[in-house]
């Protein structure tokens, strides 16, 4: 079924040029200069689109716009203005709206806007459907823009680099692409760093859709062999760029990628949608285990919701793993994040520092913080080294540098009988 769009315009003669154009693209058009109109085809759910002249006969719609927002928060709307003013421009973008188009502006350049909203719409539908958790979700502005630039790049044959720290979710962003441009998984050739520059030139100049991971770890044999298979090649290429990389890749080649860029924000940059990401992977947790899902205490939740979180998306999925085996059947508190947290990382020398703060930030909201804090931090020292010296307390101690004495009597005063 083709597109539903409401087209809010009172020039007779542009309105007819517009819906003319939209019904060429395959849209279907409802068009009309009542904002009331509008508005009760929206109420009615009628509708997959919105394209809305901002002044209608001395009126604004842009004052109408929080009401069409509420009435259906997930239609993507899209405003015309020959009012090309900064309040005209910073009033749509803090309405929501999805683009803001300056009259006089090419047919082409609006097709295509309505063509990118569609997509991302249908973006978010898959991805709030797919019954594959992926981690890629969010609600927070910045997530948006990450999603309103894939729904762009799907609209295009143009290569796309994917830009991110690592662990923020690159490779899910990719599929979230191939699967907003109707692409298969089987039918994308997948290159990463351990390819051989041969394999790395004959794919890339036989396919015609390609997933090139992690850039910056190719060497600089391997990147010349792609830029010379572009050359002779017409595929597609996704590329994923870590930021800062291991290496900075080959000027050209990432010029070459470079015609659409897609930012995956780090999870630093979109705390609010660390409660949803959060939930989603304690359901996956449950549903691959067979348990009911785990329950986080609102001080456990305010932990992970403050915590720095270097590794991203990664990190916060690996400690919630950790967390959901270790917890099962009874609700998680602070001490039980933090005992999660507690890991190996040598890789990065800040994450004990880290994790620190984040145990402090939890003790503080408790009565005694400083003693809440040191009996959280012994029991997951105690327990992940006895585990290590799989139960022998000599060698318990002698990991964590204090005689066997010591940690009996530590250990009974945390009320442990390991």
């Amino acid at each position: 079924m083709s597109a539903r769009i409401l087209l809010l315009e009172d020039d007779e003669s542009l309105k007819l040029i517009l819906s003319r154009a939209l019904s060429s693209a395959g849209y279907q058009v409802r068009a009309t200069a009542s904002i009331d109109a509008v508005l009760n085809w929206v109420k009615a759910g009628e509708g997959d689109l919105l394209l809305a002249d901002v002044l209608l006969d001395g009126t604004s719609f842009l004052e109408s716009l929080g009401l069409v927002k509420r009435l259906r928060a997930d239609m993507p709307v899209i405003v015309m203005s020959a009012q090309t003013t900064a309040s005209t421009a910073i009033g749509a973008e803090k309405g929501g709206v999805f683009e803001y188009l300056p009259k006089p502006f090419d047919l082409d350049v609006m097709l295509a806007a309505v063509s990118a909203a569609l997509a991302e719409t249908r973006l978010r539908h898959n991805e709030g459907g797919s019954r594959e958790p992926t981690g890629f979700i969010g609600q927070s502005a910045a997530m948006q823009t990450t999603f309103k630039a894939i729904a762009r790049a799907a609209t295009s044959r143009a290569h796309v680099t994917i830009r991110g720290e690592a662990g923020t979710g690159k490779r899910q962003a990719a599929s979230a692409l191939l699967r907003a441009r109707g692409i298969r998984t089987e039918d994308v050739v997948l290159i990463t760093p351990s390819h051989r520059t041969e394999d790395i030139f004959a794919s890339t100049s036989a396919a015609s859709e390609l997933l090139w991971l992690r850039l910056d770890e190719w060497s600089p044999h391997q990147q010349r062999a792609a830029r010379d298979a572009l050359d002779t090649g017409r595929g597609r290429v996704i590329a994923t760029v870590s930021t800062p990389g291991s290496r900075a890749p080959d000027t050209r080649l990432l010029e070459r990628l470079s015609e659409c860029v897609v930012t995956v924000p780090p999870l630093r940059d979109r705390r609010s949608d660390i409660p949803v990401l959060c939930d989603a992977f304690l359901n996956e947790f449950a549903a691959r285990d067979s348990q009911s899902a785990l329950q986080l205490s609102p001080s456990a939740r305010q932990l992970l919701e403050a915590a720095a979180w270097p590794g991203n998306v990664v990190e916060l999925r690996s400690v919630l793993s950790r967390l959901a085996l270790a917890t099962r059947g009874r609700l998680a508190g602070p001490e039980d994040i933090a005992r999660a947290m507690l890991t190996d990382s040598a890789d990065r020398p800040d994450a004990l520092a880290s994790h620190a703060s984040n145990l402090a930030s939890a003790a503080l909201g408790e009565p005694d913080s400083r003693q809440v804090a040191v009996d959280a931090l012994d029991r997951a020292l105690f327990e992940q080294a006895l585990t290590r010296a799989e139960g022998n307390r000599s060698k318990a101690a002698e990991m964590l540098g204090v005689n066997r004495n010591t940690l009996a009597r530590r250990l009974a005063e945390l009320g442990e009988t390991s």
